[in-house]
This record gives structure tokens, C-alpha cells and sequence, in this order.
């Protein structure tokens, strides 16, 4: 019997080897060692650069952080600069007797003043305020808030003299301020705001800001602030080119600052004489009437004030003593021969200082305040027009005050004294002025050379108590610098 051979059953290929993909029966090979090796290499080269990524990144992140701390640091040693500006100018403030020429622009005291050094950085600070005389540079000093009109007690027809205002302002003003629900006839009170998409109450009561305006109806931050849109003081070009760029202004070359620039919610005074001594209130009893031997008045004028108040009769203010005659009543039977029929006060332009110095209309027991008058030796033209003055008169003030001396304007005395009014027109006004100021504003930079960090504040302070009171301060770093700050002006100080 033939024996057949074993039938071969294994599976020939030609050519290509049949994909799994394509139905075909998987492949079974073996890879070349090369092949295993080269495979680990990439996976090796891909590993090492994703730890090169990573640590790429965690250097990144940790420079960043040290950046960050090290700007938050300087950060910090601006504002602190700053705040040493503003303690500087409160020990200034303690010392100067209120004297304008201290306080007002003085470079020496305010400009690039020097705060420390470390070796890599030199610290600075320096103090600034608008300047009412040139836009194009500001004081090195400060602003007077009590040479602003007090918007928290101002009558309705002062606050329409103020620029820009509106009887509806003025109205809506008013009555987002006073205690009653009565809206005035262009005016809002709660009912108005409850209907807004966002309600919420009103002050009924006096704003501590001139900034809470801007919650009032009719009122938004180009009223506030005007065309100073970075809080600088200084017309900048964006300030003064119409409508080619934000903020809106008028071209006219000059600076509008705004509400802020002749407004205030803060300006109060003591009535207490120049000594501290509460004034004798004129309008008293007969105690009070008994202090006014302890003025230093002429026997002439008190006494005419004692046959003024006995005949029934109050005094408005004390300026109304000035040049001032009363009729005396007749005697039975008429005046005798030589009798007098008139009574003079006694009080010329000699004797008025003392007499707004000492005397009140109001009881003074020398920690009452007497809130909103305006400090005419600071005040601008605009806030004087405000306040009532004619324009011409105004100016001719603003004019005149730089060349009298500092001793002669602690009362607004000099107004008629130095020949600018008379006295009908002083009586007037008189009521609405004083010669002093306790409340200042200003905006202080602290910074740093060479590296150029720096941090602004904006500040009010109150002088009119025994300590010094920080009534604003708020950070205003994010308006941006407000001009060049050169240290190569730096003078020797602090």
C-alpha cells in the first residue's frame, strides 16, 4: 500500500501581509531589538521634555511671584511715602498759624521731598493741589476747603451761582439733603430714587463727600470732577481738545474742575476769637453783655452795644457795628442844650478787626461750630460771585490779597480797611466771610528713582480742633501719574 505524503497546511504569503483592519488573520512577528530600543528613546526624549516644561513653568511662576512680591513691596514703600508726605504736612499745618504762604505752594516744603534710602531705591514724596492761577502746572501745597461754598448749607440762591448749576441741580440738591419728603418743583426725594432699576435711600441729611453728589439725581462725575478726568489739577491735552477725546470739555484753555473745585461738605470754624477765647455773644443777657469789658473794646463801643440791646433790639452780625449810630430817645419835655440825640458805635476801620474777632451774634461757649463760612483769603473768584460779591469786586479781592499782610487777614476786616468796599457793601457780605481756614485738601505722591513705582493718595484733613483729624483718604493710584516727576529738583529735606 503506497504511503501518501503529509499534507503542508501551513498558509503561504506572497506579498503583502494581510491586515488585521482588513479581515485577514493577524499577524504574528517578532520586532527587531533596534526597533524595541528606539521606541524607549522617544519615550525617554518625551518624558525629559515634559519635565523641561514643567520645571520651565515652575521657574516661570516662582519668577513671577518673586516680581510680584517685590512690586507688592515697593508697592507699599510708595504708599507709605505718600502717607509721610501727608503726616509731614499735618506737623507743617501744627506750627504755620494758618499762614497761606506756608501752606498754599511752597516747593521747598512739598515738592520731591526725600523720605529714605535703602541703597537700590530712594523714596519721595511730593504734595500737590489744583492751582487757581496757572492750570498748566499745580501748587505744591494745599486747598482750602473752607474758601469753597459748604453745599450742605447753602441757600438755594448761592448754589445757583455756582457754575454749572441748574435750578433743577439745585433743587434736587436740596431735597435729597433736607429732612422733609416735599420734593421741590425740579426736584426728586425718595419716591423718585424707590422707582430706579437699582433703588436705594437717600441722605436726607448732609453729604461728607462731594463725591455722594454724584447719587443725586441730574448729577454724574463730569459735574463732580469737570474736565479734570485724572484728578490732577493740570489741563492736560485730553482735557482741552472739544470732543476729539474723552473727557467732553469746551476748548477754552481752561481748567474746569468741577463741583469739587469750588464746593465742599466739610468747611466749619469755633467761634472763638484769635486767642481760643470764646466770643461775647452781643445778642445775650446781661452776663453775656458784662464780658465785653474783657474785649479790649473802646469804652464807646460797649456801651453802645448795652443802649442798643436795651432798647430792645438784636444785632444781626458784628460787622454791623461798623460805623454804626442809633437814635437816643428823647427826654421829657425834648433834648437840653449840648444833649446828644444820636449814640455812635465807635467802630472804624481801626476798631473792626477786633470786633469780628471778638464779638458773636450766636451763644459761643467756644466748641459750637459755625459751619460753611468762606475763608476770603483763599477763596476764588467763582466761590466769591457764589457767595454773593459782584464779579469785579470779586476778582479785585483775588487780586488784591497776595500784597496784604498775614497778620491784617484773620478777619475779612481788610476788605474795608484796605479800601476794596464800603461799608454798606462789607455789612453785606460780612455775614458769609471769615479769615480763616481749618479744613485742607490735597493729593499726595509717594515714589521711587530709579525704578519709577509710586502710589497717590487723596486726602482731607481738619485742623480746626487741639488734634489734627484725617477726615478723606482714599487711593487714587489707578488714575495714573500725574505729571513728570523729576528728582533732579530735589531739595534737602525730611
Amino acid at each position: 500500500m503506497k504511503t501518501r505524503g503529509k499534507k503542508d497546511t501551513r498558509i503561504r504569503y506572497e506579498g503583502k501581509m494581510p491586515s488585521p483592519l482588513a479581515g485577514g488573520m493577524p499577524a504574528t512577528h517578532s520586532r527587531s531589538p533596534r526597533a524595541g530600543r528606539g521606541t524607549v528613546l522617544v519615550a525617554i526624549i518625551i518624558i525629559m521634555a515634559m519635565t523641561a516644561m514643567v520645571a520651565s513653568s515652575l521657574m516661570f511662576r516662582m519668577y513671577a511671584e518673586v516680581k510680584a512680591a517685590a512690586a507688592g513691596s515697593r508697592g507699599q514703600q510708595a504708599y507709605d511715602a505718600a502717607m509721610s508726605g501727608l503726616n509731614r504736612v499735618i506737623a507743617i499745618m501744627k506750627v504755620s498759624g494758618g499762614n497761606p504762604e506756608v501752606w498754599q505752594d511752597n516747593p521747598q516744603l512739598f515738592l520731591n521731598q526725600l523720605v529714605a534710602t535703602d541703597g537700590a531705591e530712594s523714596w519721595y514724596f511730593t504734595v500737590y493741589s489744583p492751582n487757581p492761577g496757572d492750570s498748566r502746572t499745580p501748587c505744591f501745597g494745599l486747598a482750602d476747603e473752607s474758601g469753597k461754598i459748604n453745599i450742605n448749607v447753602a441757600d438755594a440762591q448761592t448754589l445757583l451761582r455756582l457754575p454749572d448749576m441748574t435750578t433743577e441741580l439745585v433743587d434736587c440738591l436740596m431735597d435729597y439733603i433736607d429732612a422733609d419728603d416735599v420734593a421741590r418743583a425740579e426736584g426728586a426725594e425718595q419716591a423718585y430714587y424707590d422707582q430706579l432699576p437699582v433703588p436705594y435711600l437717600i441722605k436726607n441729611g448732609p453729604l461728607m463727600t462731594i463725591e455722594e453728589a454724584i447719587l443725586i439725581k441730574g448729577f454724574n462725575a463730569q459735574i463732580v470732577y469737570g474736565e479734570d478726568a485724572n484728578l490732577n489739577g493740570i489741563l492736560d491735552p485730553n482735557e482741552d481738545d472739544g470732543d476729539d477725546g474723552f473727557p467732553p470739555d469746551n476748548r477754552d484753555g481752561k481748567l474746569n474742575l468741577g463741583l469739587k473745585g469750588c464746593a465742599t461738605t466739610i468747611s466749619y470754624d469755633y467761634n472763638t476769637d484769635g486767642e481760643g477765647k470764646a466770643r461775647v455773644n452781643i445778642n445775650g443777657n446781661q452776663s453775656d453783655l458784662g464780658k465785653l469789658s474783657e474785649t479790649g473794646l473802646p469804652e464807646q463801643t460797649v456801651t453802645f452795644i448795652k443802649a442798643y440791646r436795651t432798647s430792645g433790639k438784636m444785632f444781626k452780625h458784628p460787622s454791623e457795628l461798623l460805623e454804626m449810630t442809633m437814635q437816643l430817645p428823647a427826654p421829657p419835655g425834648g433834648p437840653g442844650p449840648g444833649q446828644p440825640t444820636s449814640l455812635s458805635s465807635g467802630v472804624g476801620a481801626e476798631e473792626l478787626p477786633a470786633v469780628l474777632d471778638k464779638l458773636t451774634v450766636l451763644p459761643s461757649d467756644g466748641a459750637t461750630p459755625q459751619v460753611g463760612l468762606v475763608n476770603v483769603n483763599s477763596a476764588s473768584a467763582d466761590v466769591l460771585m457764589a457767595a454773593g460779591l459782584d464779579g469785579d469786586v470779586a476778582q479785585r479781592i483775588v487780586d488784591a490779597r497776595t500784597g496784604v499782610p498775614a497778620e491784617l487777614k484773620t478777619t475779612a476786616a481788610w476788605l474795608y480797611t484796605e479800601g476794596l468796599m464800603d461799608a454798606d457793601a462789607f455789612k453785606a457780605i460780612a455775614p458769609k466771610l471769615t479769615g480763616l481756614g481749618y479744613q485742607f485738601s490735597l493729593r499726595c505722591v509717594g515714589f521711587s528713582s530709579p525704578s519709577g513705582q509710586f502710589r497717590i493718595i487723596d486726602a482731607v484733613i481738619d485742623m480746626a480742633g487741639q488734634t489734627p483729624k484725617i477726615l478723606y483718604l482714599r487711593d487714587i493710584t489707578r488714575m495714573g501719574l500725574p505729571f513728570s516727576l523729576d528728582v533732579s529738583a530735589t531739595k534737602a529735606g525730611g
